[in-house]
């Protein structure tokens, strides 16, 4: 029986210059998760990254938890198709603020003290902007539907699962998990979004 593992990256730069950068604490958490399987001898006969820096660092710190130990590891196959959705562009849409830069979510760095307010009122807006998204009351020129970020979900489970003896872990985000999630529970939209609240970083769904 095959088995497929998806890893939602550790922890990002949440209102950082860039969110696409693992977090001093993210960095703490991919080499713990690599140093967990490691010790207990998790082995996959291939593992897939997805186009996102947090993907590819998250991976890199597991791998090397494993060439520490020089044990092997099966070198990461690309798949676009394990992107996360463009939610952070509809949010930025619809709060006005496409003046960022890239995918930051606060113009410059913000200090530890203002961080746990910024994210509460981030996450408050969060869970109404893309339950609109999702019900196609946003629609942004140039950025991919909910519709078909769902499809593409498909597309890549589809990749992932051509072997079906085979043991696979992906490296994505969440939104990809809980959408994969979703579908194979037969979730609605709003509960896709739900779920994605409370997937912790570095968070394994088998």
């Amino acid at each position: 029986m095959g088995q497929l593992v998806l890893v939602r990256h550790a922890q990002a730069s949440f209102f950082g210059a860039s969110y696409d950068e693992l977090s001093p604490l993210g960095r703490e958490q991919a080499s713990a998760l690599g140093d967990h399987w490691a010790r207990h001898g998790v082995a996959y006969d291939r593992v897939y990254v997805g186009p996102r820096r947090r993907h590819r660092q998250t991976y890199d710190l597991v791998a090397a938890a494993y060439r520490e130990r020089g044990l092997p590891w099966p070198e990461a196959t690309d798949l676009p198709d394990l992107d996360e959705h463009h939610g952070i562009a509809i949010i930025k849409h619809r709060l006005g603020r496409e003046d960022l830069d890239n995918d930051a979510l606060h113009p410059g760095e913000i200090g530890d003290g203002e961080r746990e307010h910024a994210v509460r009122q981030f996450f408050r807006q969060f869970v109404d902007i893309m339950r609109d998204w999702a019900r196609g009351s946003i629609v942004v020129d140039g950025v991919e539907s909910w519709a078909e970020f769902r499809a593409r979900t498909l597309r890549a489970l589809d990749a992932l699962c051509v072997e079906p003896q085979a043991r696979v872990c992906a490296f994505t985000s969440g939104g990809f998990v809980c959408a994969a999630t979703g579908w194979l529970l037969g979730l609605d939209d709003d509960r896709i979004v739900d779920l994605s609240l409370v997937l912790r970083n570095t968070a394994l769904t088998e």
